[in-house]
């Protein structure tokens, strides 16, 4: 796991080298997952190398919501943009992440971490040349499990 954070991190730096030249993004975003906890929240980074191409990095926690179970995850998606109108964008993503979710309750407590990928799609719509509106839904998949993600994000551009 420190492997792929590191990885993280060394793509996240390289992409500000070009940000004189390209969009970097930032927002917070609201999660639904198909498995409790259901509701989440987030933030998300994505820096635009062309008109097309995309990369993301997302952070989510998921609170306790009545099952003693709280969750979080990281991913790293790319999406790929297919401009319908000049203020909405479709595109479809894919991408790595790491899960974690721990029980705390009478029982006693347990956590476990776990990676998986992600396959998905989203619409984003410009509000202003500045803010950016996307809905989009993905499944995590997980060696012995998975779940269904659906999220709204509000997105500003530096």
């Amino acid at each position: 796991m420190k492997k792929l954070l590191f990885t993280l991190s060394l793509v996240l730096m390289s992409m500000g080298a070009f940000a004189q030249t390209k969009t970097f993004e930032v927002g917070g975003k609201l999660n639904y997952a198909t498995d409790a906890p259901h509701f989440g929240i987030g933030a998300l980074a994505r820096y635009n190398f062309d008109e097309h191409f995309r990369p993301e990095l997302t952070m989510n926690f998921y609170p306790k919501d009545g099952n003693d179970v709280s969750a979080w995850d990281i991913n790293a998606n790319l999406h790929y943009l297919f401009h319908m109108t000049d203020r909405f964008k479709l595109y479809p993503l894919g991408g790595v992440g790491i899960m974690g979710a721990s029980y705390d309750g009478p029982a006693g407590s347990t956590s476990s971490t776990k990676l998986g990928a992600n396959l998905g799609g989203g619409l984003q719509f410009n509000l202003t040349d500045k803010l950016h509106l996307n809905a989009e839904t993905y499944y995590q998949f997980v060696s012995d499990d998975g779940r269904g993600v659906m999220s709204v994000s509000l997105v500003y551009v530096l």
